[in-house]
């Protein structure tokens, strides 16, 4: 690929992200996930980088020795202690530089590439050795330093590149001055500036694909966590439902099993008594024939809310058995309390005044109630065997005339 198709396809718009930038909600959750990792990479980068560039002082001594003193000041006595100071401060204070801004963290890792370049531009003003201009290559490695190693952020890398340019023109520019013996092979200044270019132009396409790369991986993990976070919510909907009665609204027969067993075991080890009452509405089969099945519907999702409502007992649950039968689970019981709670249901259910037009108690909808008590620390039967005692208990409270409850024998 040549350099123009290149950059051409380097400033050539993406709609869904035109200028390596998220809308202002997504682009700070983007530097909230990648801060650290960079605060890091600058850390470790930074360290190698200033080894590097004190090694460097070797092409000082060779290329520009009359300079050389001023040369190891200016990179061990000033930018190194500067440098230090920068790569101190996120190591002991952390959360300081975790609070900055984006662009003051990035910022202040461009200005102390910035501060290298500037260091060996001063050695190119000063030196009269006739490798001035071969030295002057010296600014490529601080050039891909800060647009690869570092990865500036694309618009702070080309910043950076436009320093280190700038640089180089100024170390010629201020140099022109001296006397022509100083600058044996003039001719090799326009290659090198070229040449500093083309670098630079290439390093930046780079930096502008990693970014985007970065940026896309950012996008598709958000994508996949919003996907994730749907398919779980779909996940414990389907769960919800699994477990709720599809007429009624109220919880199924499955969760109630669930739900009873585990309370089955905390009576067990509490010693307290629990209680099961099964609750039948009245002639139901007649209401049906005569009403029709879509208002018999109707009337199992009223007597269901009717129900739901009358537990005011905060552990209490209701759930459907089958067909118009429900059953309540009662932990933490006694026969007074489930006694009251047996007439509580049968009250609210009558209190709905629903006409009952195929021969009901008192011609509106009613319910029977069978209720019996356990203790699961002393009481050897199982949780059916409760239930069927409280069944025992329904088919008494139908036998004698329905719209009541009546009791098992207490244990």
């Amino acid at each position: 690929m040549s350099l123009v198709m290149a950059l051409r396809d380097m400033v050539r718009r993406d709609r869904s992200q035109p200028l390596l930038r998220f809308d202002d909600a997504q682009e700070r959750r983007f530097a909230e996930s990648t801060q650290e990792a960079r605060i890091q990479h600058f850390m470790v980068s930074g360290v190698v980088a200033l080894g590097i560039f004190n090694l460097f002082l070797i092409s000082d001594w060779l290329m520009a020795p009359d300079t050389f003193w001023m040369a190891a000041c200016l990179r061990l006595l000033l930018f190194t202690p500067l440098s230090l100071v920068v790569l101190y401060v996120p190591w002991r204070h952390r959360p300081v530089v975790r609070a900055l801004p984006t662009r003051v963290l990035e910022g202040i890792v461009v200005a102390n590439g910035v501060g290298a370049a500037l260091c060996l531009t001063a050695v190119l003003v000063a030196t009269e050795s006739p490798y001035a201009g071969m030295y002057r290559c010296g600014l490529l490695p601080i050039l891909v330093y800060g647009t690869l190693v570092q990865r500036f952020r694309f618009r702070f890398a080309v910043v950076f590149a436009a320093c280190v340019v700038a640089c180089h023109l100024a170390s010629v520019a201020l140099a022109m001055g001296q006397s022509v013996h100083t600058a044996p092979y003039p001719e090799i200044e326009a290659p090198a500036f070229l040449v500093l270019l083309v670098v630079a132009a290439y390093t930046l396409l780079m930096n502008f694909k990693m970014e985007k790369e970065e940026r896309h991986r950012f996008q598709q993990k958000e994508r996949q966590a919003v996907l994730r976070g749907e398919l779980e919510a779909s996940q414990a909907r389907m769960e919800a439902l699994s477990r709720q009665d599809a007429l009624t609204g109220v919880p199924n027969r499955r969760h109630f099993d669930e739900l009873a067993q585990a309370q089955w075991r905390q009576h067990e080890r509490s010693g307290e008594r629990i209680a099961v009452l099964l609750v039948d509405v009245d002639h139901f089969k007649a209401y049906n024939d005569h009403h029709g099945h879509p208002a018999g519907d109707q009337c199992l999702r009223l007597v269901a809310q009717a129900l739901q409502r009358a537990l005011q007992e905060p552990d209490a649950a209701l759930a459907r058995w089958g067909g118009e039968e429900f059953i309540v689970l009662l932990p933490h019981a006694d026969a007074e309390l489930m006694e009251t709670l047996a007439a509580r249901l049968c009250s609210a259910v009558r209190g709905l005044g629903l006409r009952h037009g195929g021969g009901g108690v008192h011609g509106v909808v009613t319910i029977s109630v069978g209720a019996a008590l356990a203790c699961p620390a002393v009481d050897r039967r199982q949780l059916p065997a409760v239930a069927g005692q409280a069944d025992e208990a329904l088919y008494r409270a139908k036998r004698d005339g329905r719209d009541r409850c009546c009791l098992a024998a207490v244990v």
